[in-house]
Order: C-alpha cells, then structure tokens, then sequence
C-alpha cells in the first residue's frame, strides 16, 4: 500500500515503493516491478545508478516513453524523504539505471501524501501535507527547459481548493476540460472528507486558475481520500478510498465532463491502492479491502469500463450481490471475483482479479505465457499487445442538422460502411474598416469571417469583404511568419487535424461550429488546442478568399497554434485553372498577372508553407503522401523555400516534392509497391504514383518512433479512410464535394494520448451556390468508384 504504478508504454507498468508486511508490522521498500501486461509478467527492476531512498505515499509520472520520475513521500516515524526528483529510465531494461534529476532554486520541499501529474512538458505537483500541515500550493518544472527549475505557481482570483491530502489527481485529455489537471476528494488538516471536484487550467498567455466541476445531474460522489482516479475519454473515474467509516464500501463515481452529470459503477472495494488506465480498461493493484483494513493485498483487479458503464445505466446487477440503489449512489457490497486470469467476469461491469505472488524476481501471473495473447473481458476481446500505440478510437462523433436542432452522437466506427470508398478527384497534371493599420487587419479579419453559427455569403458573388490593399497587406504579415518557421513543423497534442477545405467556407464554419473554434470567446478552444489544416485552402470551391483569408489571419494572430501545411493546389500552376486566380480577379478587381496582384503574393506564401508537421515525434502530417521517393523526414525538413513544384519532374528532388504533394495510397491493403497513379497521370508517365502499405510500413521502420502518417489530398465518403491496416488515415474536410459525391466530412481530433478520434459533419442542403460554376463544367470531378473496389 502507498505505492504508485505508472504506465511507462510498450504494455509496461512500472510499481514502485510503498509499505508491505501484515497488520502493522509494516515495511517501507524502495523496490521496482514491472509487470508486462501483454505477458502478464512481473519482473524485478535491476536498475543502477542513484537508487532513491524507500518511501511510501510518494507520486510518480512517466515524462516519456520508459522514463518516469518519483518525488516526495514518507519514509516512516514521522519522518519525510527528502525533496530530490528521482529519474527512471528503463528505454533499455537491461541497463536500466536510476538517477537525482539537478534542480535549480526553490523546490516544493518535503511532503507526502501529495499528487504528481505530467501535462506535457510540465510536471505538476499539487497539495499534501508538508510535515506540519496540509497544502495547497501548486508547483511546475518544465522538462524540456534546462537548467531544470520549479516554480510555484500564482493563481488568479480567489476561489481554488481547500488545502488537502491524499487527494487524487489526473490530467483530461478530451472534451471541454482537456488539458485540465482534475483534482477530487482528499482529507484537510481538520481530518474532514472532500468530495469536492476542481480543474486546473493554464492559459496559452501564461496564466492559471481553477475552475470548480458543475454537477448538473445525480449527486457527487461520497466524500472520500486514499482512492485513486484515472479519465477514460472525457470521463473522470474515481476509483475506491474511504471516508470516515474505513469499512464502508464506497461505489466507483463516473463524472462526465460533457454532461456535468455523476453516476456510480460497482466497487473496487481498496483504498491505498494505485490503478491505472489502458484503453477501455480500468487496472487497480495493491491496497487495504474494507473487511480487513489493517492487511494489505496484492490484487490485481481488472474492469472494463465501458462495459460496467453501460451496465449501470440499464440498472444490471449480479446474481448474488447485495446491492443498494438510491437516487445519488449504486453500491455494490460484495467482494470481487475470485482469482481469474483476465477471464470474463459473470456478469457485465462485474470486477475480475488477478492475484500475483508478491514481490519476487519474476513471476507470472495465473496462466500467463511468453507472448502477447488476446484477453477477453465481458465478452470483448483485446489484444494486448496492441494497447496504447498511436490508435484511432472505436467511435467517431457525428453532428446531425436537422429542424435547425445541432446533435452529436457517437456512432461505432465499423458502421460507417462508406469509410473504404474513395472518390478520385479530377484528372489533372499540368465589412472591415478601411485604412486599417496592419496590426489589426488580421485581427479585423477574424472577428469578421470567423462567424460559425451566422455566418452568410454576400449576395453579391463579386465582392469581398476586404481590399485587395487589405490582402496584400495581411499575405505580407503572414509570409513573415512563415519564414520564421521550419520546413517540418514539431507540434504538440491535443491538435485538431483537418482535410482539404477547397474554398467550402460553410463547411469550415460547420465543423467550427460543432466542434469548436480556434479562438478564446464562448465554444473557442485556441486556450488548450492546437490546429493543423492540411492544405488545399483553395479552388473549386467559390469562397477560396474566405477561406485563406481566415486562415492567414489566424496564423498571423495564433503563429504558435494554427498550423499550415501546402498541398498541391498552393501552387500558381494549378490555383490558375482551378478557380483561385480567376476569383481573386473577379472579387479583388484586380489583374492577376501583375507581379504585385494579391494572387501572385499568395503564390509567393504559399511557396513557404511548411511540406510536414510531426505531432509528438509519432504521427507524421502531409499533403499526399510519400510515394516512392521519400523515405526519411530528415530529407524533407532540410528541403530549401521559396519552394517550386515542377509540372515535370527531372530530378531526385522534384520528385519527392511531386510525391509529397501529390501520391496517393494504392486502392486497397492487398496492393503493394509502387504502382501508376492512373487517376491524376492518365498518360502514364509514372510521374505521380500510388504506394502501398508496404511502404507506409518500411517508412515508419525507418523513421522511429513515427508510428502513423495523417493525409489529405483525396475525397472519401466518411471523411476519412484507414489505410495500411490503419497506420495511414486519410482526412477530407469537406463535404459533398463538388456537389457531386453526397460525402461526408471530417476533422481528426489528436489527443493528448495519441488516441485518435474522427468527428464528422454530413452535407446539408444548400441555397447558394458554393461552387465554381465555371469550373466543374471545364473540369467536373472523377465520379466516385464503385464500393469494394
């Protein structure tokens, strides 16, 4: 009891610490398991280096892949462990070794009892009790800033969280409180139970608050401390503890961040324990039970959440368990399952147990063997071996407009039958005050375009809003920017990830409007995401002005958070014949061919947009693809701007740039290679090509730790499509394209665990026009293929 378990990744939980021994004849240890959960195997931890002294209520974090860190705790009779920040690192497990990370300054001193979260690239330390009394200052040290420092930080306003410890914490990655720390329960000096819930916030300009969780339905949790916590998506799961009667059973209390609204899943029945999350799994090990509080065990429990969840909900409860149901609480009183290898509980929710020896060099668990295996669990199965890579979630959210009502349900992946049928695109190979300095017209810019829920076409098809002075103006602010950015962008998750716009403006006020907008006003999010638009701004589609022009506009304000990519229309070549040139003509009252003309000053920051971006070195971003020239991204990034694609490439170089831009994956898994794009190079000069999943598979080998690539560049019926047996996802923005495919579109929200989620809009019925005219008769899009091509 009193120890931590920390997720490290590649199925590799990390324990370390706490007390063992039986009814007060208790002994501190500084030991380290691991158990790999693919082999269900415990090992010892052999590492070297600068062992930390024994501890128990300490924290622990994992800050990177195999690498954790520990800070805090007590060491028995009275007396504390010192305030020295303790490194992991098990990257190789044969040589792992232990380390005292040199901190400068102040730190947050001794304390127990405390919590320790990791929100990237900030560890955050909040309350416990320092010796003396309970606290509730909060302290960051950022990794990737050295010479590494804490720094307390100061909150603004007053309204914040009572001093307390043995409280829990965890960091949301999704729905509206992503990117909070979420604090519930504990215990104040005083010895009173909390069951008050409150999320921490950092603002993009630096600054912090706390923000107490509304309850809009069902009563929150019984008042609890010695549990632990862990999200599943948007929901906070608060997972045992007690109050102040130790052998009260307490329920494990759902809370839906979305809804506001709290519920009850069957009981755990530990407190002192440590749990973590993988996937839809919920795992707790360790802990007192509530029948024997004085004798530690060394269960491992394991529930699948969703599961349990649905079974609440429609009121299904065990053969044989004594369960009470109120209006605020659901408890389930009778002990877990017994020992079971993962096996399925005998009823949904119910709790399954695994039970390993103690500590010892390396043990199995109950009917374990040396590779990884599936488990099933309430009648799903899982492959171990595959939870928590870089995955897209099984449901996808869908926005449904209907009677002017905006509902967004989720909706299993697999009943998205369109999602493998493609659409080729065309054959193709060759109100804002004037005198507005340029200081403001981005920010006019946006406060008058960026409008998702009213936002109308002018009726007059050859106006625009702004001058072509205005324009010219706000492409100059942009191309500095820019220039002050890398070839291949690093970004960071949460980020949202978006397809091809083509000049549907409505549609990016569509998506803005479901799924929130990049800025900080009501249904904004630009506080805690980040946005990634995957080029094609422009052509086609009859808003390509309100379109780019928005999107320069928030790059110019947001240069750290909005994120521009080029795809093979930002090019002068193609957005010539394609629609953007003659629109800028027609709506700017301009010539084109003057080399000063808002068009060509376009071209030329296009020229420097970025080929690429990386999302936490895993998930590499493109336009199209990487054909059969691209192999390392090293080659990319030190690609020189101004940047000119070749209509006819004839060296190395501008065939990469071409494959980049414009390849595609192959139609199916089943084809491999390198093959003839016959869709866009119909005269078979083997220019523009298509590749197969075995080169998205020797790409990622070669680039580690990529482990999926993000495209756009081809329309697809669900607004995205899994290629490579999913470690290609192609991403389309925009709906019924054209006017001729009736499809769906899409964004790919990243969270910050790497899971991805789609969210689509369908198309709607439209009163104005939204396309070229001109353009779909001289160049109609391909008609999509035929399903289970």
């Amino acid at each position: 009891f009193g120890h931590t378990t920390t997720f490290v990744g590649d199925n590799r939980v990390v324990l370390f610490g706490g007390a063992t021994g039986d009814s007060g004849r208790y002994t501190i240890t500084a030991d380290a398991f691991m158990l790999n959960v693919a082999s269900n195997t415990w090992s010892r931890v052999q590492a070297g280096g600068t062992l930390p002294f024994a501890r128990a209520a300490h924290a622990a974090a994992c800050v990177d892949h195999s690498q954790m860190v520990i800070y805090g705790g007590a060491t028995g009779g009275g007396s504390l462990s010192s305030d020295e920040l303790y490194l992991l690192d098990i990257r190789n497990e044969e040589t792992s070794q232990w380390m005292s990370v040199p901190v400068m300054g102040t730190t947050p001193g001794r304390r127990y009892g405390h919590t320790m979260i990791f929100n990237k690239p900030l560890l955050i330390v909040f309350g416990g009790n320092n010796g003396q009394q309970a606290e509730c200052d909060i302290w960051i040290l950022d990794v990737e800033r050295s010479p590494f420092q804490w720094q307390e930080v100061t909150v603004m306003g007053k309204r914040g969280p009572l001093p307390r410890v043995y409280h829990s914490a965890e960091v949301c990655r999704d729905g509206p409180a992503a990117g909070m720390m979420v604090v519930f329960g504990g215990r104040t000096a005083e010895n009173k139970s909390l069951k008050d819930t409150w999320g921490l916030r950092q603002h993009r300009d630096g600054r912090w608050d706390w923000v107490e969780a509304p309850a809009k339905r069902g009563a929150p949790p019984e008042p609890r401390f010695q549990h632990s916590c862990i999200f599943l998506d948007s929901k906070l799961l608060i997972v045992g503890g007690r109050g102040p009667e130790v052998n009260k059973i307490l329920p494990t209390a759902v809370y839906d961040t979305e809804t506001c609204e709290w519920h009850n899943l069957c009981s755990l029945q530990r407190f002192r324990h440590s749990s973590w999350g993988m996937n839809t799994l919920l795992f707790s090990y360790g802990g007192f039970d509530h029948k024997n509080p004085s004798a530690p065990t060394s269960d491992l429990q394991v529930m699948d959440i969703e599961t349990a969840i649905a079974a609440s909900q429609s009121g299904v409860v065990a053969k044989g368990e004594e369960a009470e149901t109120t209006d605020a609480s659901f408890e389930a009183s009778a002990a877990p399952a017994g020992t079971l290898d993962l096996a399925p509980p005998t009823y949904p929710g119910r709790v399954g147990t695994l039970k390993p020896p103690a500590f010892a060099k390396c043990l199995k668990l109950p009917g374990s063997n040396t590779k990884p295996r599936e488990t099933r669990l309430n009648g799903v199965w899982y492959n171990s071996a595959a939870l928590f890579a870089t995955v897209m979630q099984c449901q996808v959210y869908v926005s449904h407009e209907k009677d002017f009502t905006h509902l967004v349900e989720k909706v299993n992946i697999e009943s998205l039958a369109e999602e493998g049928r493609k659409i080729h695109s065309s054959n193709v190979m060759a109100n804002i005050a004037r005198n507005a300095g340029e200081e403001g017209i981005h920010t006019q810019c946006i406060n008058a375009l960026l409008q998702p829920t009213t936002w109308q076409p002018d009726q007059n098809p050859n106006s625009f809003l702004l001058s072509a002075a205005e324009v010219s103006r706000l492409c100059d602010l942009t191309l500095e920017v820019l220039k002050s950015q890398e070839m291949v962008l690093r970004l960071r998750a949460p980020i949202k990830v978006y397809g091809d716009i083509h000049g549907q403006y409505l549609d990016l006020m569509r998506l803005f409007a479901r799924y929130k907008a990049p800025w900080d006003g009501e249904n904004g999010d630009i506080d805690s995401m980040d946005y990634l638009f995957l080029g094609d701004f422009v052509d086609r589609g009859a808003f390509s002005l309100e379109t780019v022009c928005l999107l320069f506009s928030l790059k110019v304000k947001y240069p750290n958070q909005i994120h521009l990519i080029r795809g093979n229309h930002e090019d002068p070549t193609i957005n010539a014949i394609y629609g953007f040139r003659d629109e800028c003509r027609r709506r700017l009252n301009e010539e084109p061919e003057d080399p000063e003309s808002c068009w060509n000053k376009f071209n030329r920051a296009f020229e420097w947009l970025p080929v690429g971006a990386v999302i936490e070195e895993r998930i590499l971003c493109l336009h199209g693809g990487i054909g059969g020239s691209v192999n390392n991204i090293a080659e990319v990034r030190t690609m020189q701007r101004p940047l000119h694609v070749a209509q006819i490439p004839q060296t190395p170089f501008e065939q990469r740039i071409t494959d980049l831009l414009w390849s595609d994956p192959s139609d199916n898994d089943s084809i491999p290679g390198v093959s003839l794009n016959e869709t866009r190079d119909p005269d078979g000069t083997g220019r523009i090509v298509k590749f197969g999943p075995d080169r998205v598979e020797e790409f990622l080998e070669k680039n580690k730790p990529l482990s999926m690539i993000i495209r756009a560049h081809e329309c697809v019926m669900d607004g995205f499509e899994r290629f490579a047996n999913g470690r290609l996802i192609t991403v389309f923005s925009a709906t019924d394209y054209c006017g001729h495919h009736k499809n769906a579109g899409a964004l790919l929200f990243v969270r910050r665990d790497l899971t991805i989620v789609p969210k689509l809009i369908y198309p709607v019925e439209r009163t104005t026009t939204m396309w070229d005219p001109m353009v779909m008769q001289q160049r109609p899009p391909t008609p999509p293929r035929p399903v289970g091509c």
